[in-house]
């Protein structure tokens, strides 16, 4: 699996995560040009998947560190809400009425 599909694998939540993830601690990140942009799309899903119980509070965190931390991946125009979802000591604790409150913000 090369690194572009791992991102994409990564941050859908896809049945090779597990996988994605050897390969994206094995490939460096830093200063790299992004190959993966996140999109409105995808962030909508992964968090309906959270509220949905689909996902845990715990792996969307980490998720949204992962996202923040990589500049492989171009979060940018959704960089507010990355920040929101991986800064609980800042921003307050997840839960499930936040994760709602955000969705409804980004499907308006």
């Amino acid at each position: 699996m090369n690194i572009q599909k791992a991102l994409a694998e990564f941050i859908t939540f896809g049945e090779q995560r597990v996988d994605a993830i050897s390969v994206i601690i094995s490939t460096p990140a830093k200063e790299s040009a992004p190959i993966y942009t996140l999109t409105k799309p995808v962030l909508i899903h992964v968090l309906t998947r959270c509220v949905s119980n689909e996902i845990e509070l715990d792996d969307l965190e980490l998720w949204a560190n992962v996202v923040d931390s990589r500049d492989d991946i171009d979060s940018g125009e959704y960089e507010g809400v990355i920040f929101a979802l991986s800064n609980s000591e800042q921003m307050g604790e997840l839960d499930r009425q936040k994760l709602e409150k955000l969705l409804a913000l980004l499907k308006e």
